[in-house]
This record gives C-alpha cells, structure tokens and sequence, in this order.
C-alpha cells in the first residue's frame, strides 16, 4: 500500500475566512500582482473526505491576467498560501474573476 507525501494540515474555509475583501499578492511573473479575496463558497460536505471542500473566489482589475498555475500568496495580514489559481470564465467589465478549488 503507497501513503500520500505529509503535505502538513489541511487548509480548511476558516484558514481564508480572515481575508475575505483582502489584498493578496501574487508572487507571478514578471511581477507580483495584487488580486482580492472576494468570497469563500462552501460545497457540500462528505463525511469520507477530510475536509469541507470549499472554493475561493478571487478578482483582479480586467487589465490584469493571472494564467491558470500554482501560486505563492501573501495577504495583507502576514503569512502566505500557495494554490492553484484558475481563471473564471468572465465577460469583460472592471473586474476579472478566479477561483481555487480545495477538495
């Protein structure tokens, strides 16, 4: 039987709660971006999974792109996360949208 890496503790919706309408700064290239935490969607939960799967939803103004990859982010308040950020299907306006999925 294989076992999975220790990859430390899960994060869970209450790790993002703090920085919801936060500054995150992205460490992107070929500079950091600074994208908004805009909200945390609960998904249901299954009593076999570790965790409450949740989604976190970011923006950036429209003029900024982050492509699909795992990032190294830093809030306002200290401390950083990496995720895999995704582009949101978005049709243009001020804002464009992200999302990170945690299953």
């Amino acid at each position: 039987m294989h076992s999975l890496p220790d990859l430390g503790p899960l994060l869970t919706a209450a790790d993002f709660e703090p920085h919801v309408g936060q500054i995150f700064l992205v460490d992107a290239q070929p500079k950091p971006l600074a994208i908004r935490l805009e909200k945390i969607v609960q998904r249901p939960f299954d009593t076999e999974v570790a965790r409450q799967p949740f989604v976190l939803i970011f923006t950036t103004p429209w003029t900024d792109l982050l492509l699909a990859a795992y990032y190294r982010m830093s809030p306002q308040r200290g401390g950083s996360f990496e995720m895999y950020l995704n582009p949101t299907q978005t049709a243009p306006g001020p804002r464009r949208y992200y999302h990170a999925v945690f299953n």
